[in-house]
C-alpha cells in the first residue's frame, strides 16, 4: 500500500509539474486536476476500504485463533480422558484376571473339598454296615445266650419227674417259636433286613416296603425294597 501512495503521490508531483508548463492550457489542465482529484478520492476510498476489510479480517482470524485454540484445549482433554480410561481399562482387566484366578482357586478347594466329603461319606457307610454287622452279631449271641439260658431254666424246672421226650418236644417248640416271624407270629423268617440284621417272613416285609413309613418293626430303622434280603433256615 505504501508502494502505491509513493506511485500515487509520484504521479501527482508529475501531473503539477505538467500542470505548471501547461499554463495556458487551462480548461483541460483543470480537467485534469479534476480526474486526478477524482482518482485519488477513489484510491482513498479504496484504501479505507482496503483499512477495513484489513481490521475485518483481522477479527476474524482472532475470532479463529480463540476456536482454535478452543478446540485444541477440548483435544487436549479428551486426550487426557482417553488415556485415564484406558489405565481404568487395564485396570478392570487385571482385577477381572485376579478375581478368575481366585475363582478357580475356590473352585479346585470346593471340589477338594467335595471329593473328601463324598470319600468320608463312603468311610462312614462302610463304618455304620460294619457297626450294623458287629449290632447283628451281639444280638445273635445275646439271642443263643437268652436260648440258652431259658433250656438251663427248662431243664432245671422239668429236671424232677421229666421224660427225655419232653424236654426234646419242649425244646423243639422253642425252636419253632424262634424260627417263626415276631409279627405275624406264624409264618416263618425268610428274608432280612440289612440295615439292622433283623429277621422276618416276607409277606411281612412286603406290606411294609409298600406302605409309606419303611421302618423295622424291632428297632424303627429306616429301609429300602433293595436293604431287603432273602435268607434260608
Amino acid at each position: 500500500m505504501q508502494t502505491q501512495n509513493q506511485k500515487l503521490l509520484q504521479q501527482i508531483s508529475e501531473r503539477d509539474d505538467y500542470n505548471m508548463k501547461l499554463v495556458f492550457e487551462g480548461v483541460h489542465s483543470r480537467q485534469m486536476g479534476d480526474n486526478l482529484l477524482m482518482k485519488k478520492r477513489s484510491l482513498e476510498r479504496a484504501i479505507q476500504q482496503t483499512k477495513t476489510s484489513d481490521d475485518f479480517f483481522e477479527t476474524k482470524v482472532a475470532r479463529i485463533e480463540d476456536q482454535l485454540k478452543a478446540y485444541l484445549d477440548q483435544i487436549q482433554r479428551l486426550t487426557e480422558d482417553r488415556v485415564q480410561k484406558i489405565a481404568t481399562f487395564e485396570n478392570t482387566q487385571k482385577r477381572q484376571l485376579d478375581v478368575r484366578k481366585s475363582s478357580q482357586q475356590l473352585i479346585d478347594t470346593l471340589e477338594e473339598a467335595q471329593a473328601k466329603a463324598d470319600r468320608g461319606r463312603l468311610d462312614l457307610a462302610e463304618l455304620q454296615i460294619e457297626l450294623e454287622k458287629e449290632r447283628f452279631e451281639r444280638k445273635r449271641v445275646e439271642a443263643d445266650l437268652e436260648t440258652v439260658r431259658r433250656k438251663a431254666e427248662q431243664l432245671k424246672s422239668h429236671a424232677d419227674g421229666s421224660s427225655e421226650a419232653e424236654k426234646l418236644k419242649q425244646e423243639l417248640g422253642e425252636y419253632k417259636e424262634i424260627l417263626k416271624c415276631i409279627v405275624c407270629h406264624d409264618r416263618r423268617k425268610e428274608v432280612v433286613i440289612t440295615k439292622c440284621f433283623h429277621l422276618f417272613c416276607n409277606p411281612c416285609v412286603k406290606g411294609i416296603t409298600e406302605s409309606r413309613h419303611r421302618k423295622c418293626p424291632v428297632c424303627a430303622a429306616s429301609f429300602g425294597p433293595n436293604d431287603v434280603k432273602p435268607v434260608y433256615i
